[in-house]
C-alpha cells in the first residue's frame, strides 16, 4: 500500500487538490458567497502551480530538441521561481481572504500590516540577493506557517466572540481554517529537516513523502467536506 502511495504521490495529491477546487466552485456557484470566492480562486491557482511545476521532472529527460536543451540550460531549469511566486501569492491571497472574513478593525489592520511587511521583505530580499530563480526566502516555510497561523487564530478568536459560533459547523471558512492550521502545524516540522532530504537517505525521503501525502489528503479532504457539508446545510 505504501509503495503504491509513494509511486503515485504526485497524482494523488493533485486529485485531492482538484477535488477541493471543484467542490469550492460548485459551492460558490450555488450560494454566491463572495467572501469565499478569493479562496476558491486560490485553490485553482494551487492546482495550476502544481501542474506547471511538474516540468522539472520532465526536464530530467534527455531530448535532443533545441528548445528543450535551451530550456534545460536556462535559469528556468528549476521550478523554484514558480514556487517563490506561489508563496508570495499565498500570503497575499490568504491575507485578503481573512480580512474579508474578519470584521474587527484592529485584526484587519494587523493582517494588512503583516502582508505589507512580508511583501516588502520578499521584494527587497530577491532584489538584493538576486537569487529568485535559485532559492526561496530564508526559512520561508516557517515564516509562512507563522503568518498563516496568525490569520487563522484571529479568525477563530472573532468566531468565538460572535453569534456564528453556534453554527460554526455550517461555515466552510471554519473547515478551511482548521485544514490550514493543521497543515502548517504538521507539515512545517518536515521542512525543517530538508537538509536530510537526499537521494541516498531513502528511509527519510520515503517517510517524508508519505507523511506529507497523508497531510495533504487530510487537508484537501477537510476543505472538500467543508464545502459539501455547508452546501448541504444551506439547502435545508
Amino acid at each position: 500500500m505504501n509503495e503504491f502511495l509513494y509511486e503515485n504521490n504526485s497524482f494523488i495529491t493533485k486529485f485531492f487538490e482538484i477535488l477541493a477546487a471543484v467542490f469550492g466552485s460548485v459551492y460558490l456557484h450555488r450560494t454566491k458567497n463572495k467572501k469565499l470566492k478569493l479562496f476558491i480562486v486560490f485553490l485553482w491557482i494551487t492546482v495550476v502551480v502544481e501542474v506547471l511545476g511538474y516540468y522539472k521532472t520532465m526536464l530530467q529527460n534527455n531530448y535532443d530538441y533545441g528548445w528543450f536543451v535551451s530550456w534545460k540550460n536556462s535559469v528556468f531549469c528549476q521550478n523554484t521561481w514558480l514556487y517563490n511566486i506561489y508563496s508570495f501569492l499565498t500570503i497575499g491571497f490568504l491575507g485578503v481572504f481573512y480580512t474579508e472574513l474578519i470584521s474587527n478593525t484592529a485584526s484587519k489592520l494587523f493582517i494588512r500590516f503583516i502582508v505589507i511587511i512580508y511583501s516588502i521583505f520578499a521584494i527587497i530580499y530577491y532584489t538584493d540577493k538576486d537569487n529568485f530563480f535559485g532559492f526561496g526566502l530564508p526559512h520561508d516555510n516557517i515564516l509562512a506557517s507563522v503568518i498563516i497561523s496568525i490569520f487563522v487564530i484571529l479568525y477563530f478568536v472573532e468566531l468565538m466572540n460572535s453569534d456564528f459560533i453556534l453554527q460554526y459547523y455550517k461555515l466552510p471558512s471554519f473547515y478551511i481554517s482548521v485544514a490550514l492550521l493543521l497543515w502548517h502545524l504538521c507539515a512545517t516540522p518536515l521542512f525543517i529537516y530538508n537538509s536530510y532530504f537526499l537521494p541516498f537517505n531513502t528511509e527519510f525521503v520515503n517517510f517524508r513523502s508519505l507523511l506529507l501525502l497523508y497531510i495533504n489528503i487530510f487537508t484537501y479532504s477537510c476543505i472538500t467536506f467543508g464545502f459539501w457539508y455547508s452546501l448541504k446545510k444551506s439547502t435545508h
